[in-house]
């Protein structure tokens, strides 16, 4: 890591030096997951219909096959970089296989963030010096302005390897190992593209250069500045965690229980792990919509005990409250369209900037299809309020292999 400033002091972070133990436990257990998917992908035409319970005219039930399916919420993480290393608890899937069999899933994001306070962009503007990146002088001018000043630029790739075991018709548990990547704006020319067309401002982002990756913040008596990419990635803290679901829907709800404990197991590691354990739970209801269950509705809320983080503001013990809320709508038999909003707190509560501070909202929308065993998602997702504390944009992609899926 390069920081960079010329008065006050700034918290400086080394980048993460060889893989340890752990990460190279890591790696190796990555390596023979994506081999199992590919071969389990290979093998899809084994696969047994999909099927639910109904009930007939007599109440008496009977298993059918299912006429539309719907797997649930979109399972896309925020990607805020302000809070990005705490565990944020994927939205369930209501899809379950059967007991004794193991899942095996895939689930990629990416987003642009662009964001910066007000005193900063007028700063920019006085600075009028075209398109360049931010220099050493203008680190140290941020962090020395009157209030508190940030500025974001960067991408961020997420891939979450998910490996469940189905324990019996109610439980399962599972591990999720993340790698995080870091960019340095492979979707600045397509975003700024896109603003000019639709006569949107630029907020700002026609004061820099393009294609860095940079961060300067000045908040509470917390310095940052890093100039350079120093650090491109690596694995993040695996997450441990034990489900609950209902075989079948009670009172016409599909019902999913989460509980979870992300371990940093390898200590404090630059843009990597906050070195501290974080522990959540979440509760996620669904229920189909008409006499055949073409459309669906989703909801799902999560707590997390949020421990802090060196590298963020928001370095302080937290409950950080998450809302999730979905539609989906049956396309054909075995695909289906989703719409998904998302609100959640900020994990920075103790700022100057009030924008900082206030709840993210984001917006999905995605397809969801399956075929036979194989599972797989496609989705953008959009911030719609508060444009200052989350990414511009962001893409995910899913594909799972769940044998004999409910």
């Amino acid at each position: 890591m390069n920081p960079h400033a010329a008065h006050g002091p700034i918290r400086t972070r080394q980048p993460a030096g060889p893989l340890a133990a752990p990460a190279r436990f890591a790696t190796v257990l990555a390596g023979v997951s994506m081999t199992a998917l590919v071969a389990a992908v290979a093998r899809a035409d084994d696969a047994q219909d999909v099927t639910e319970e109904v009930r007939d005219e007599r109440g008496n039930s009977r298993i059918v096959e299912q006429q539309w399916s719907h797997v649930g919420l979109l399972r896309a993480r925020d990607l805020t970089l302000f809070g990005l290393l705490r565990l944020d608890m994927l939205p369930a899937h209501t899809a379950d296989a059967e007991k004794g069999t193991w899942t095996l899933e895939i689930q990629y994001a990416y987003q642009n963030t662009f964001i910066l306070s007000d005193n900063v962009r007028e700063y920019l503007q006085r600075r009028d010096t075209g398109r360049e990146p931010l220099r050493p002088r203008d680190a140290a001018a941020i962090v020395n302005l009157p209030n508190d000043a940030y500025y974001v630029d960067g991408e961020v790739g997420l891939a979450d390897l998910i490996v469940q075991k189905r324990l019996d018709d109610y439980w399962s548990v599972y591990l999720t190992i993340p790698y995080i990547r870091y960019g340095q704006g492979l979707l600045d020319s397509t975003i700024e593209a896109f603003h000019d067309t639709i006569g949107f401002s630029q907020q700002g982002r026609d004061l820099v250069a393009r294609d860095e990756f940079q961060i300067v913040y000045s908040i509470g008596d917390v310095q940052f500045a890093q100039l350079n990419r120093s650090t491109r990635g690596g694995f993040g803290d695996p997450v441990l965690g034990v489900r609950y679901s209902l075989p079948q829907p009670r009172f016409g709800w599909d019902v999913v229980i989460e509980a979870a404990a992300k371990l940093a197991v390898d200590g404090e590691r630059f843009l990597l792990s906050t070195g501290e354990h974080d522990f959540g739970l979440q509760a996620t209801l669904q229920r189909r919509l008409g006499s055949s269950g073409r459309h669906a509705l989703y909801l799902s809320g999560s707590a997390v005990y949020y421990a802090g983080g060196p590298d963020t503001p928001g370095d302080e013990v937290q409950i950080i409250p998450t809302l999730i809320a979905g539609y989906s709508y049956g396309l054909t038999p075995l695909s289906s369209l989703i719409l998904q909003g998302y609100a959640s707190r900020s994990v920075v509560q103790h700022s100057s900037v009030e924008e900082l501070t206030d709840d993210k909202f984001q917006l999905s929308f995605g397809l969801q299809s399956r075929r036979e065993n194989v599972l797989w998602s496609i989705a953008l997702t959009e911030n719609i309020s508060n444009f200052e504390n989350t990414p511009d944009i962001g893409v995910q992609i899913g594909l799972a292999y769940m044998p004999k899926a409910k």
